[in-house]
């Protein structure tokens, strides 16, 4: 059979084809990492259709009224509206029939025609534990290891298609609940060196009075973590920004809890962090940004937020039973912290960047 005889197919939530798209993500999640897979929920999927940062497109190929491949694109319309964040994959049972690469090209068509001149996806490699560490120290001693790419499915497609890799993320997860012991010795190495600090903890959007600080954080969320050589712009953030974010998620259905480090002298926010799950799949739940001020940093906030937030999970959402997190592979600060929280690696996502000429 050709992709001919598979025609592309335009889908959002509206389509009798979104939920069979919903599920081939989901597959295609397991299949790359096993039992530590991503719970994949349509509703989800159509609340997050279109958002105030963005909206979302896509395409399927059908075999007989059946989703064999897709291609999910996220279109940014606030900052980086140069850009889209492309899943792309294929179903075992029919790779090797063009399916990916007549769908990457219906997402360059609609970029070009849209002004976007790059492509942000990313492949899957999973290795040990032990190798895992091993490769993330070395990216810590040589940045250029995140960017030198990693042997796996989807390689040999994205470099024939002119992508790069630009970095490599490491996806881990902790299991909950967090052993005390542990948690309690993370949070004694703070000793006095956060001396002078308040935490403050919420749930839902932050209280007004910290929603400026939070702004001015999320703002450095674009440009302070290693971005590799990826083509990622800075963000605008204020004040109304994140409330529309958190009305957002709330839409969505998700549920949201932070906490933050505030500095007694000046009564500013300098560190925050945030977790989220949908209350559709509430066994699991997310690490979203978490970022200090570079002029507070080493005084151990980081463990301070993080530790907050999942002792604030664990009493506020006791059904969840992990939670996963995302981070450069040369992020040694946040990496360390995680680590020493009992975060494990569930797989490497080599970022490949496609510029259109």
């Amino acid at each position: 059979m050709t992709t001919a005889a598979h025609p592309l197919v335009d889908v959002d939530p509206t389509s009798p084809h979104f939920a069979g798209m919903v599920r081939l993500l989901e597959d295609l999640d397991r299949e790359a990492v096993g039992d530590d897979f991503e719970p994949q929920d349509p509703d989800w999927h159509a609340a997050s259709w279109q958002t105030h940062n963005g909206h979302q497109v896509a395409w399927v190929v059908l075999d007989e009224d059946r989703v064999v491949a897709v291609a999910k694109a996220f279109l940014p319309v606030r900052d980086n509206t140069h850009l889209v964040e492309l899943e792309l994959g294929t179903a075992a049972s029919h790779r090797g029939r063009g399916h990916a690469r007549a769908l990457l090209g219906r997402v360059v068509d609609m970029m070009r025609a849209e002004g976007r001149d790059t492509v942000v996806s990313g492949t899957v490699v999973r290795l040990g534990a032990e190798e895992t560490w091993a490769l993330h120290e070395r990216a810590v001693a040589d940045v250029t290891v995140s960017t030198r790419g990693l042997p796996g499915p989807g390689t040999s497609f994205a470099a024939a298609a002119g992508a790069v890799v630009v970095q490599t993320e490491l996806r881990s997860q902790v299991r909950l609940p967090v052993d005390q012991d542990v948690l309690a010795a993370v949070e004694a190495e703070v000793g006095a060196h956060a001396d002078g600090y308040t935490t403050r903890s919420w749930t839902g959007c932050p209280p007004e009075d910290l929603l400026d600080d939070r702004a001015a954080l999320a703002a450095r969320m674009s440009t302070d973590p290693p971005l590799g050589d990826m083509d990622w712009r800075p963000e605008v953030w204020d004040a109304q920004r994140v409330r529309d974010t958190y009305a957002d998620w709330a839409e969505r259905g998700l549920s949201v809890v932070g906490a933050g480090a505030v500095h007694e002298a000046s009564g500013t926010m300098v560190a925050f962090s945030e977790i989220g799950r949908d209350r559709r799949s509430p066994t699991i739940a997310y690490q979203f940004d978490t970022i200090v001020d570079p002029d507070h940093r080493g005084r151990r906030l980081g463990i301070v937020v993080k530790a907050a937030n999942l002792r604030a999970v664990e009493a506020a959402m006791p059904e969840v039973r992990r939670v996963q997190t995302w981070n450069a592979l040369e992020n040694g600060p946040m990496l360390r912290v995680n680590r020493a929280m009992g975060f494990v690696p569930v797989a490497l996502y080599p970022l490949w960047q496609l510029k259109l000429t």
